[in-house]
């Protein structure tokens, strides 16, 4: 699938009148009306950060990325060679410190939004970040989320995040600095 973008991520690209940072994209296909893309952009302000997005239904944009098809499709993760139990799809692209990571719904665990640090092929980088949604703070919750080769590093990562034990809306959850 194509994605059109206005720059590359991490490029600078202009929102509502300001030039910033593209952290990311989202889609959705809207039965009725076609492909809805999302983009995301970072504002560094004194409390540490926001996020600025626009929504088009529009695909002239001057760059575009292209995302395998099969992404696209409900299956098992772990066929795409990802380490992630259950099923899901890809519904976005985020870039954050530097790192290209796939957002995947999970469409068989409450639709839960789990990103994974992957490379230019879209492929998963080996002991790459994976990014639980915060409410996902016990080890039990983890596991289930994860392929066992790949569970036991995941606390940690999680932990240097600083996405356990705090209150967060989705818009923290995107500009999520590095505490730790």
């Amino acid at each position: 699938m194509r994605i059109p973008m206005p720059c590359r991520l991490g490029g600078m690209a202009e929102c509502d009148g300001m030039v910033l940072p593209l952290s990311g994209v989202s889609w959705f296909d809207w039965s009725s009306w076609g492909m809805e893309y999302t983009y995301y952009f970072s504002v560094k302000d004194r409390w540490g950060g926001r996020t600025k997005m626009y929504t088009t239904f529009g695909t002239e944009q001057p760059f575009n990325v292209s995302v395998p098809d099969s992404l696209l499709i409900d299956r098992p993760i772990k066929e795409h060679g990802y380490p992630l139990k259950g099923k899901g799809h890809a519904c976005g692209l985020h870039h954050k410190d530097g790192n290209t990571y796939i957002d995947f719904i999970m469409t068989d665990r409450y639709w839960a939004h789990i990103r994974v640090q992957c490379d230019e092929k879209w492929e998963f980088v080996p002991n790459g970040d994976i990014i639980l949604p915060p409410s996902w703070d016990t080890e039990e919750k983890k596991g289930s989320a994860l392929l066992k080769a790949y569970g036991a590093s995941l606390g940690k990562g999680a932990d240097r995040k600083g996405t356990t034990g705090m209150q967060m809306s989705i818009f923290d959850f995107i500009d999520r600095k590095d505490k730790g």
